[in-house]
C-alpha cells in the first residue's frame, strides 16, 4: 500500500469498512473495529489519522 492508497481512503472518510485512529493510544477501540470486520465483510483500520480533520499525522515511535 502506498501512502497515495491511504490517502484515497481517508479522503473518503470514516465508513462501515474504514476506521481511522489518531494513534495506538486508541488501540482497544482500534481492535474493538478490527473485530468487526473479521466478523462482517471486512475493511481497514489506520493508525496514525485525525478522525475529525482526516488529517494524516503519524505516529512517534520512541525506540529507547
Amino acid at each position: 500500500m502506498t501512502i497515495e492508497d491511504i490517502q484515497a481512503l481517508v479522503a473518503a472518510d470514516e465508513s462501515r469498512t474504514l476506521e481511522l485512529k489518531k494513534s495506538t493510544g486508541e488501540l482497544k477501540d482500534g481492535m474493538q473495529s478490527a473485530c468487526a470486520f473479521l466478523n462482517t465483510e471486512g475493511g481497514w483500520l489506520i493508525f496514525g489519522v485525525a478522525p475529525k480533520s482526516l488529517k494524516i499525522v503519524g505516529q512517534y515511535i520512541n525506540s529507547n
